[in-house]
């Protein structure tokens, strides 16, 4: 018998490339509760030519806790990705089977940056 394996998606399948200003924040949903054991999520930062003292990009990940569903308000999981200015950071978490709302934050104060996010399905 064969073990579980891992569906890879095209890059940016759970959230497409897109600017994120200053101190702003994104929501998606990642989806595991069918048809897998869990999966991959890996995030990433692109940082413009400037970068603030204190910056990041941080990831929160809220489980559903219902069919509403009704996702949580405390992260089950989070971590920050260092921002570099004109370059790429990525990092990446296993969650367990589960349905995820997946808000990513800017902590930069004052610059934007880029952010992508893809997801890969263990089944």
């Amino acid at each position: 018998m064969a073990g579980p394996s891992v569906t890879y998606n095209t890059a940016g399948n759970a959230l497409a490339s897109q600017a994120l200003g200053a101190s702003a924040s994104v929501s998606f949903t990642v989806d595991f509760s069918t048809s897998s054991y869990g999966g991959w999520l890996q995030a990433w930062n692109t940082g413009g030519g400037t970068v603030a003292a204190t910056n990041g990009l941080q990831a929160q990940i809220l489980a559903a806790g219902d069919t509403t569903p009704n996702y949580d308000t405390i992260a089950l999981f989070a971590f920050t990705i260092t921002t570099i200015a004109s370059a790429t950071n990525r990092k990446s978490i296993l969650l367990p089977t589960g349905k995820y709302n997946v808000k990513l934050t800017n902590l930069d104060a004052t610059n934007g940056i880029t952010v992508v996010a893809s997801s890969a399905a263990l089944g």
